[in-house]
């Protein structure tokens, strides 16, 4: 058993707060724009010689940068670290991404200080999750060639940008046998998103996610939810809390749950409720993120319907081990906390 008493309860947590860039190993393009580089911010927090990481995966998209997150996180301020939900509410200010890191943090803590993994200190079985895998916006030939050497992947999500990039959906069912996932990221209007989706459905994907702006409310994504039945459409930037999920409820078939977008993995386990609750299914997504950050999110896994944590995956040079990826199959280590380490 860990010895709990270990310290002082009145000793300071020691906070580090690391930036770093990763790459991925081609340019990974969707319908906004195409980078091969992201800047993360890693927040370490040292108790009692056990430390807890957490990763903060910023986009310009929400708002946030690795400049001003690294520069949050530099404020943070932990009490008591076991306590996980007043640690949280004290530095409730942060950005959405920055307080995913806090969050993080403090579980890998509090469960390594406990010698179990997260999801047991969450009450939950051990996830074995199987992700998809993601084929950006390329040429033809080249997402031909990737879904050729990925053929041991069992879900390919493949992003679009418009009307030419179906044709690329189509010719990949004839070259994959994998479930193919189509994410548009608010590529289409609300008035021609109900035939694209029919046009999908016919082809036979197995989901389409966020096919509208999510400026244009949640009622926009309705057409294309009623055209695509019953092949399931997936709210992503129209679900950033779980505030967003009751009025997508009848317009979307589920919400994508991110831990940057929400905050961590307690704002996670509330907008999954809050969709169970109204009768939707659960996406479990990531932005481009190491090791630590998708082993943060994997924890529960378990809990959804469709699984999207390829994000380190796509990386030529995670910084970080412990996981092991197997052809779209996520292994959790039964090493306590997060069970990753920096390499």
């Amino acid at each position: 058993m860990p010895d709990l008493t270990a310290g002082s309860y009145n000793d300071p947590v020691e906070i580090g707060v690391e930036k770093l860039t990763v790459r991925t190993k081609r340019p990974f393009a969707i319908s906004r724009g195409s980078s091969d580089s992201f800047e993360r911010v890693v927040l370490t927090l040292t108790k009692d010689g056990f430390s807890g990481r957490g990763e903060a995966a910023p986009t310009d998209f929400y708002g946030q940068n690795a400049a001003n997150v690294t520069d949050a996180l530099g404020e943070v301020r932990v009490r008591d670290p076991w306590d996980i939900e007043g640690a949280l509410r004290e530095n409730g200010n942060l950005p959405p991404s920055a307080l995913s890191a806090l969050d993080s943090a403090l579980h890998d803590l509090v469960a390594s200080r406990l010698g179990i993994p997260v999801y047991r200190l969450l009450g939950l079985a051990r996830p074995e999750p199987v992700s998809a895998y993601t084929l950006g916006i390329a040429e033809t030939g080249t997402t031909l060639q990737d879904a050729k050497e990925l053929s041991g992947f069992p879900i390919l999500k493949m992003k679009v940008g418009g009307r030419a990039t179906l044709e690329t959906v189509r010719e990949v069912f004839e070259v994959s046998g994998a479930t193919i996932w189509v994410d548009a990221n608010e590529a289409f209007s609300p008035e021609e998103a109900p035939e694209v989706a029919r046009g999908l459905k016919d082809m036979g994907v197995g989901m389409i996610e966020q096919p509208v702006p999510a400026s244009a409310g949640p009622e926009a994504l309705r057409p294309a939810t009623l055209a695509a039945e019953p092949l399931p459409v997936i709210a992503d930037e129209s679900a950033i809390t779980a505030q967003d999920v009751p009025k997508l409820a009848g317009c979307a078939s589920g919400v994508n749950v991110k831990l940057a977008k929400c905050g961590g993995i307690r704002g996670a386990l509330r907008m999954i409720h809050t969709a169970r609750a109204h009768g939707m299914l659960v996406m479990l997504g990531c932005m481009v993120e190491t090791s630590l950050g998708i082993a943060a999110a994997a924890q529960i896994s378990g809990l959804v319907d469709f699984v999207d944590l390829d994000g380190a995956m796509l990386l030529a040079d995670d910084p970080f081990e412990g996981l092991v990826y197997d052809n779209g199959r996520i292994l959790l280590p039964e090493e306590p906390g997060l069970g990753v380490k920096p390499l």
